[in-house]
């Protein structure tokens, strides 16, 4: 049962100003919180979700949506945007969209659960793939990685800042454990808990878990690849809304979002990021959310 709980779920669709019977597009669905929250509105939404297992988990729920034409949700990662609108009766490679949001990072429960290796919480295989089809998991690459590769990327795609004190543990952990090292979850945390120095609010293996995910699924890639094609499927007028939960997410929407405004193609919404407010901190996993818009002004 899903029980994540939607950030930004009212202002993040204020931005998108939804028009009654227009299409939106919702390119990270989940527990589907925002595509509800436009269809309440009056708009219709085709939904992406990657994730298999969350899929199958909330195709059931939405099959009276899905039947009366208000939602198409689609089981593909949003970097196949283009390509997935051209296989769709309903839209086509020309159709063009009154707005799409992009609600970044893993839900709560991708998080919490063991069985792909997502929690350090719950013990499970350190596989961390969302699409079973991909061929690399998060052991894969803590076993193949150089210590300068396992320290790189756990600084860019997870913001940790002792990054090489813990690839160094990683690397000598493995030389260690041999073939037997990383095959479950706990095993990871415990070792980078043990190895970390500073402490705050966060799980000492936050960032770590965090960066092995975007690694494997190739979160970043596909994101920019996603964003421009995206926008070429805007309507004139038409709203892009981001919410990213970490800098690496961030600065791509950031940088995306800055050159459109400098070439007079888009106008932001948002000239500085909006940050959670009080009320909204009360749901921990918004501490680090940051929400970007835009109008599309010229294609």
């Amino acid at each position: 049962m899903l029980t994540h709980k939607t950030v930004f779920l009212e202002l993040a669709v204020d931005f998108l100003n939804v028009q009654a019977n227009a299409w939106y597009v919702d390119a990270t669905f989940g527990g589907g919180g925002h595509s509800k929250e436009i269809i309440a509105r009056g708009g219709k939404v085709l939904a992406f979700e990657y994730d298999s297992v969350t899929y199958k988990e909330v195709l059931p729920a939405w099959q009276k949506e899905i039947a009366t034409g208000q939602l198409i949700l689609v089981q593909e990662n949003f970097a196949h945007w283009q390509k997935t609108i051209t296989q769709l009766p309903q839209f086509g490679a020309d159709f063009k969209f009154a707005g799409a949001l992009f609600d970044l990072g893993t839900n709560s429960d991708q998080l919490q659960s063991g069985a792909r290796g997502l929690s350090f919480a719950e013990d499970g295989p350190l596989d961390m793939r969302l699409d079973a089809n991909l061929g690399v998991t998060a052991r894969d690459l803590l076993l193949a990685l150089s210590e300068k590769q396992i320290a790189q990327m756990l600084f860019e795609a997870g913001g940790e800042q002792e990054a090489k004190r813990l690839a160094r543990a990683i690397v000598t952990y493995r030389q260690q454990k041999g073939e037997q090292a990383f095959l479950h979850s706990r095993e990871l945390s415990d070792l980078i808990s043990k190895n970390k120095h500073s402490r705050s609010h966060l799980h000492p293996a936050t960032k770590t878990f965090q960066a092995l995910r975007i690694t494997v699924n190739g979160e970043l890639d596909n994101l920019e690849t996603a964003l421009p094609q995206t926008f070429a499927s805007l309507q004139l007028g038409g709203r892009l809304v981001t919410i990213a939960f970490h800098e690496g997410e961030d600065r791509p929407v950031k940088h995306f979002m800055q050159n459109l405004s400098q070439t007079g193609r888009a106008q932001l919404l948002t000239k500085k990021p909006i940050v959670p407010s009080d009320t909204e901190l009360e749901n921990p996993r918004a501490r680090s959310a940051k929400l970007r818009a835009l109008e599309k002004l010229k294609n």
